[in-house]
């Protein structure tokens, strides 16, 4: 017997290996197992040689030389629980899935309590989809050991997909519990607060989990795309630039910079970072279609196009990426491929809430026949739209329905019980409760579903006469040409930060026009700002005293000319066949409205309706001086 044949030997050298494995020496290791590994007798010291030989093969990154190191440890030890999980391991990595679930299954059946080989197996299953199997598998390890950190956090995630909300955050909760500096569980917390709209919570827990693991990519990465949908854009481009420090090569961290990039304007160097994540991966649909918004809003359209065209082709249910190509479409009048795009509008994540369908018994109208029918139209999105599409309504009318119902918020009731073709009008709440219907639609559908895809008149309000007389007497005093003003929109646009203009003192220069009286029709943000107007020039304040669209639709109707940024008083004023001049940022504008700087503002208000827009984004200025200059022009 030779001196490596020693069984005391033997012993010493497995030690001194496992000397050398724990101080990362993986080669000198493996030289220091050789001996026990040459011998011919199968023995557990060898079979423990094998394995240990195999984790050093493994760490060097020589594969098949520890899958065979694991073989001849089972060899020599079939039932030797590490090697079969070890196996397992390596096959799950080169994807061999079906070997990596019988060898963790095997390390079981050697050793019911094995917890690695149990959490392993759920993390095997999980990915294969099937999710009751590896909820299983999880528990299991939990149970043998409950302080099991990353069981808790990955059981959290299954959870988190199957849309048990509560059960997930409670499994996170539990995973910090036993390791309260687990970045990773506190980043999935912020993933789940971000899914319950409960977007400060979710910063929150993002900043926590970079506390825990500051280089944690997937932390600085969701942490930029949240600050992006709460409008800090500055703060977002730098922990999406922090990200990429650490992980350059991650196509998805370039295109949400490039996202943040387009809310600053910067289309150029935002259409370069799409073209980064491109370059690392060239199917990426989320790229291509943020390199089309980029595109889009340099009057590149035909690029654009291209863009969204290509995104569609590897994802064709990418929501985000069929709106973008249906505002495209639609914004060049091309209706028939448009309008059924624009049903995606329903299905994108940018961080817009979303109009429900409503909760009634009969089917959403596809275009059937009307004749006879009843009929619910489900209002969707601003008041704006309701205003801009509610032309649609005489037309379905037409096409035989026999009493048509509009649900709408109060702010439009009276509004559109006016409307020709419209049978009754009840808030959404009554509509579910109390009507009876055939089918129901969104009302911005309507256009895609009607044959006739030609634009109906904008004109189809007309305002009550009664509360034209009400309201006469508050404009009789003023002088020269009536004027209204709208300055602000809903600060809770997702675009109203380039949209509404800063204050009510922009407009200042208007002032010095000559016979001309201003009113305020200005409603919730801003309104105050009126009655601070200058003493010379007093603006009539009545934005506090309209209860809602029929007021303002008495007021506007009496006035000769409603200047207003992008919101419902200017498709109020387009309803009514009202002149309006409407002021547009430079970029980021609906579909709806033109590409023209000054001109025409839509083919939906044709006759009617004058664009001033900013030459550059956020220039005021001068769209107000070229609107002074028309002023005193006429």
């Amino acid at each position: 017997m030779t001196s490596s044949d020693s069984p005391r030997n033997d012993a010493q050298l497995l030690q001194a290996a496992v000397l050398l494995y724990t101080n990362k020496r993986f080669a000198d290791a493996l030289t220091a197992l050789q001996p026990i590994m040459q011998q011919r007798t199968a023995s557990a010291t060898r079979a423990a040689a094998f394995n240990l030989a195999g984790v050093c093969a493994q760490n060097l990154e020589r594969l098949a030389d520890a899958e065979q190191f694991w073989q001849h440890a089972l060899a020599d030890k079939p039932d030797y629980a590490e090697s079969h999980c070890n196996l397992g391991s390596l096959y799950r990595r080169l994807e061999r899935l079906a070997q990596a679930e019988a060898s963790f299954r095997a390390a079981i059946a050697c050793r019911a309590d094995y917890v690695e080989a149990h959490y392993n197996l759920g993390l095997l299953l999980h990915r294969a989809g099937r999710a009751h199997e590896a909820e299983a598998a999880y528990r299991k390890a939990i149970e043998l050991r409950p302080n099991l950190a990353v069981a808790h956090n990955n059981l959290g995630v299954l959870l988190h997909d199957e849309k048990r909300l509560d059960e997930a955050q409670a499994a996170y909760v539990q995973a910090l519990a036993c390791n309260p500096e687990y970045g990773e569980a506190y980043f999935n917390l912020g993933k789940l607060q971000v899914d319950g709209d409960r977007l400060r919570e979710a910063e929150v827990m993002y900043r926590a989990a970079l506390v825990a693991e500051p280089n944690l990519v997937q932390a600085h990465h969701h942490l930029g795309a949240l600050l992006n949908l709460l409008r800090r854009f500055d703060e977002a481009e730098t922990s999406l630039r922090h990200a990429l420090t650490l992980a350059p090569h991650l196509p998805d961290v370039h295109t949400s910079l490039g996202s943040t990039l387009i809310e600053t304007d910067r289309y150029v160097d935002a259409e370069a970072a799409c073209r980064t994540a491109l370059a690392f991966q060239e199917d990426s649909a989320n790229a291509l279609h943020t390199l089309g918004i980029a595109l889009y809003r340099q009057g590149r359209t035909d690029e654009a196009e291209a863009a969204y065209r290509r995104a569609l082709a590897i994802h064709p249910e990418l929501a985000s990426a069929k709106f973008g190509l249906a505002a495209l479409l639609l914004q060049a009048q091309r209706y028939e491929e448009g309008w059924p795009l624009y049903e995606a509008r329903h299905e994108r994540g940018d961080g817009q809430k979303r109009a429900q369908a409503p909760d009634v018994s009969c089917p959403r109208w596809h275009g059937e026949p009307l004749a006879g029918k009843s009929l619910l139209i489900w209002r969707e999105q601003g008041f704006g739209d309701a205003l801009q599409f509610g032309r649609y309504i005489a037309r379905l009318k037409a096409h035989g329905v026999a009493r048509l119902t509009f649900a709408c918020p109060p702010a439009l009731s009276r509004l559109f019980r006016s409307v020709e073709g419209v049978d009754e009008v009840l808030d959404t709440l009554a509509a579910v409760s109390e009507g009876q219907y055939d089918y129901w639609t969104f009302l911005l559908s309507v256009p895609g579903l009607l044959d006739d895809k030609t634009l109906p008149p904008a004109h189809f309000i007309t305002p009550d006469a009664g509360l034209i007389d009400a309201w006469r007497a508050r404009l009789a005093g003023l002088a020269g040409r009536k004027i209204g003003l709208v300055w602000k929109g809903n600060p809770k646009h997702v675009n109203d930060h380039k949209r509404s203009l800063p204050s009510l003192d922009t407009l200042a220069p208007l002032w010095d026009v000559a016979n001309a009286s201003f009113v305020s029709l200005q409603k919730g943000a801003g309104e105050d700002e009126a009655g601070c107007a200058p003493a010379q020039r007093p603006i009539l304040p009545l934005g506090p005293e309209l209860a809602d669209f029929a007021d303002a639709a008495a007021v506007v109707a009496q006035l000769d000319l409603v200047i207003s940024v992008d919101t419902a008083t200017a498709h109020l004023a387009g309803a009514l066949g009202k002149p309006c001049w409407v002021m547009l940022p430079a970029t980021d504008n609906e579909w709806r409205w033109t590409h023209a700087r000054n001109g025409p503002a839509s083919p939906w208000y044709a006759d009617t309706m004058r664009a001033f827009r900013q030459p550059e984004p956020g220039d005021w200025a001068q769209v107000v001086q070229a609107m002074k200059a028309e002023l005193e022009s006429r």
